[in-house]
């Protein structure tokens, strides 16, 4: 099998090729939030270093979300047209979904992504990986109340940063292993892969979790509200 995986959720981007061998090359974006300008040609390098044409590729990957909402249509958007470019099948990945990945008989793993005001996008997953608290958007103290009766519970995602001051007296994953990446994208999706679980490019949907701030203050009438009190601020001067 041989996936190309998009990861570009958080602030920094990475692809990754997941060959045949079973070996997974990764790169990441040299800045944060660098995703729209250097994914494409990390894509082109990870295949030209592997001598690998896209015609080779069993299906191209990416991680739906939530998280970042530009990040998540940057991403989307360019798996769909690299797969519609290619011909291929295309796999989408729960970013929350794939830190199961981390648990392992000594921890449980928390995830929690940034969602502001106290808000994240988390879960909590058992040793084996089954869930403790399904992935979903949440207030962080619902994510501390489900780990309160476990001491080896190990917080992942850039919550972790944003909710330092909170997480006291919590284990924190170290920064190298913290963050969502396409490797662990990839293999999600050589395991979705093997169980004919894939989409046509058209079918890749982002999944946000939630609408964005300025959907919401639009739809009940804040955003209008905000533009006319600039505007009256204006006139008076």
């Amino acid at each position: 099998m041989c996936i190309l995986s998009f990861e570009t959720t958080g602030q920094l981007g990475s692809a990754a090729l997941a060959t045949k061998g079973g070996s997974v090359k990764q790169l990441f974006t040299s800045g944060r939030m660098d995703h729209l300008k250097e994914l494409m040609p990390m894509a082109k390098r990870l295949l030209d270093e592997e001598g690998i044409s896209p015609s080779d590729l069993d299906a191209v990957a990416v991680s739906k979300g939530p998280g970042s909402f530009t990040g998540i249509r940057i991403g989307v958007t360019s798996a769909r047209a690299f797969a519609q470019a290619a011909g291929k099948k295309c796999i989408a990945v729960s970013s929350l979904d794939i830190f199961r990945q981390k648990a392992s008989a000594e921890r449980k793993a928390a995830v929690i992504f940034n969602a502001r005001r106290g808000q994240v996008y988390g879960a909590v997953f058992d040793n084996d990986g089954s869930d403790i608290l399904a992935p979903g958007t949440y207030m962080l103290t619902d994510v501390l109340e489900a780990v309160k009766d476990f001491d080896d519970a190990v917080f992942f995602g850039d919550g972790v940063d944003a909710y330092g001051a909170e997480l006291e007296g919590y284990k924190a994953a170290d920064a190298s292993e913290r963050y969502q990446t396409a490797e662990m994208v990839a293999r999600e999706a050589l395991r979705l892969l093997a169980e004919g679980k894939t989409l046509d490019y058209e079918d890749v949907m982002p999944d946000y979790m939630r609408r964005a701030e300025a959907e919401v203050k639009l739809e009940d009438g804040s955003l209008q509200k905000m533009r006319e009190a600039k505007l009256a601020k204006f006139r008076l001067r």
